[in-house]
């Protein structure tokens, strides 16, 4: 997981881009029909969801990469996007099962387990 780091703090919670380690995957999140959807989208430049020295605007096509982390607990997390207020990663409560985009109302978890883990610069 990526911090990228918004100049003014958020109630929402701190602001994270997340992507797979050592690749340019990244979780996104749009809204192509009724409701918003999380996609793998590859990012040819990573340094613009780093945060440093860069500001994504809420107008920016770069924001549907954005999720806002609420910690509840110790490592325990809420990711909620920031193009799409109150709609949460969430996965089902049956195994094997996708992860989805959920609104705060719905049966599936919400809740996350995250480990930080400090990143090698190579």
């Amino acid at each position: 997981m990526s911090t990228y780091l918004h100049p003014a703090p958020s109630v929402e919670g701190r602001t994270v881009a997340l992507g797979i380690k050592g690749t340019n995957l990244y979780l996104s999140c749009r809204k192509d029909g009724a409701e918003p959807t999380l996609h793998l989208e590859a990012v040819e430049n990573k340094s613009l969801l780093s945060g440093l020295g860069t500001s994504i605007s809420v107008n920016s096509d770069l924001v549907r990469f954005l999720f806002y982390r609420q910690d509840t607990g110790v490592n325990i997390s809420t990711l909620m996007s920031v193009a799409h207020q109150n709609w949460y990663i969430s996965t089902a409560q049956q195994d094997n099962k996708p992860l989805a985009m959920c609104l705060e109302s719905a049966t599936r978890s919400r809740v996350f387990s995250i480990r930080e883990e400090a990143e090698r610069q190579s």
